[in-house]
């Protein structure tokens, strides 16, 4: 990796940052995190598997569906994508909610890349969205309020252009029990704009992938001072939205089609499969079919209170290939 990848500081041998859970947060940012294969490494928690993210489709007449049962009817054969993805709701578990009771502050990374540069560029693209969440007294938001549009991170460049519609994206979100650098930076920057929020985003749209390699260069060098653990990690996943970037690529994959996904950590999937039977998503959250709109809010804070999900809003439009 190029940038910072050359000189970024490796945790040294004092204190927590040669513990084996600030060993591995720091590898995860700075190498694992672009390894699609990843998934196999242990966890920042000693002696187990680190969360992973798991994407689910929502599709309103089959129910909740995972990557391979999403089919592709429909699928435009070729073309370049534009995409718009917007964070609907975080609802954390009953448990999950608990763990910020400790904490200092959170953040959820959002990243796409291009996995064909546009035709005017040799180097493909990517995208880079982070919400901080800067809990007072550690106390998340209200749950109407747990919401993040990654575009109003990225300014004018709202969409995200996939040439030939292919690319992947991440979801990683961490926690910290002390105030790292990374969270200090979040302050400041709520200081400089005189603004106390909580719920702050971040962008960096339109950048280089060897940028996007420096930004988590970055992360792994401020996250590391302090005591990380996780909602959910993943590494590129490859996503795609026209038949020709479904055969260009070998491996994993999920099609991006538009609709609502749901991200849950693996660990929560069997819950949420034994219980999903009956619920839709209304107004952004998972709540049984016959909720009225007036009662989602407390109906959703009640239905599958063990599983921790991130609903998301994803348009996507093919358009004919640039030549």
């Amino acid at each position: 990796m190029e940038g910072l990848g050359q000189t970024s500081p490796k945790p040294d041998d004092s204190s927590e940052q040669s513990s084996p859970k600030a060993e591995a947060a720091y590898n995860f940012w700075s190498e694992d995190i672009r390894n699609p294969d990843y998934g196999t490494a242990r966890s920042i928690t000693p002696g187990g598997v680190a969360p992973r993210a798991v994407c689910i489709y929502y599709d309103k007449d089959k129910g909740f569906l995972t990557g391979s049962d999403i089919g592709d009817v429909g699928l435009a054969d070729r073309g370049d994508a534009n995409v718009l993805v917007n964070v609907d709701h975080i609802r954390p578990s009953t448990q999950d909610q608990t763990r910020f009771t400790n904490l200092d502050g959170g953040s959820l990374r959002i990243d796409l890349q291009q996995s064909t540069p546009m035709p005017s560029l040799t180097e493909r693209l990517a995208w880079t969205a982070i919400a901080a969440f800067l809990p007072e007294n550690k106390k998340l938001p209200p749950l109407k309020d747990m919401t993040f549009d990654p575009g109003t991170t990225w300014g004018k460049l709202t969409s995200v252009n996939f040439p030939k519609g292919g690319g992947t994206w991440t979801w990683n979100f961490f926690l910290q029990h002390r105030k790292s650098r990374w969270m200090q930076l979040f302050d400041t920057i709520c200081s400089s704009r005189g603004v106390l929020l909580p719920i702050l985003g971040l962008g960096f749209p339109a950048i280089a992938v060897t940028a996007l390699y420096t930004v988590d260069k970055i992360v792994a060098g401020l996250t590391k001072d302090a005591n990380t653990d996780w909602l959910f990690q993943s590494s590129d996943t490859y996503i795609y939205a026209t038949k020709e970037a479904r055969d260009s690529f070998e491996g994993s994959k999920m099609r991006l089609k538009q609709g609502m996904y749901v991200i849950i950590p693996n660990a929560h999937v069997p819950s949420f499969s034994r219980q999903q039977a009956g619920l839709i998503i209304k107004d952004g959250l998972i709540v049984p079919a016959n909720t009225s709109s007036l009662n989602v809010i407390e109906a959703a804070q009640q239905t599958i209170p063990d599983v921790t999900y991130i609903t998301v809003g994803v348009t996507a439009r093919v358009r004919p290939s640039l030549k």
